[in-house]
């Protein structure tokens, strides 16, 4: 319990929800019969293909720690105007995602 006067303990910052990541798949094939006993079948598979690119979650650092920049000589520091984020509350690591890209397999069968 907060003493009388003060607000409850400490904040709770990753209670939030993300977007939805839908994995979306697709494959086709189709089965060629050559007399009674022998058949080709032929599919191709993908994964994503519809290649989104989804980033990762975003920090859920408490939003009073100061943000890190990338700091003139090239290493990490305090925030001036103008600097590159590189961590802090809210911050989207964008170079990295949460997804693979586009990618797909032909697959032929030949029964006898």
């Amino acid at each position: 319990n907060p003493a009388p006067g003060q607000y409850g303990g400490a904040a709770y910052y990753t209670a939030f929800r993300q977007q939805r990541r839908p994995v979306e798949n697709f494959g086709i094939g189709r089965t060629f019969k050559f007399k009674e006993r022998a058949s080709l079948a032929v599919r191709v598979e993908f994964t994503n293909i519809f290649n989104r690119t989804e980033v990762v979650t975003p920090s859920t650092t408490s939003p009073q720690t100061a943000p890190t920049c990338i700091t003139a000589n090239g290493t990490n520091g305090a925030c001036s105007p103008g600097q590159t984020v590189v961590s802090g509350f809210g911050w989207v690591n964008t170079a990295t995602t949460s997804n693979y890209p586009r990618q797909g397999q032909l697959v032929a069968q030949f029964r006898f």
